[in-house]
């Protein structure tokens, strides 16, 4: 995912409609959780290629 902006327009582009206040609260939280797992899966994937 690019940035919460990108998945933002593509989520609306794709149902043709601007997104509710539920939806919009709810993309928020999947991308804020995909962040913080992308970052941990980072760090892990770098302890590894240094040990």
């Amino acid at each position: 995912m690019k940035n919460f902006f990108h998945l933002y327009q593509q989520t609306s582009t794709q149902l043709g409609r601007e997104l509710q206040d539920t939806e919009v609260t709810f993309l928020k939280w999947m991308y804020d959780r995909y962040t913080v797992e992308e970052i941990t899966r980072r760090k892990l994937s770098e302890k590894r290629i240094l040990r």
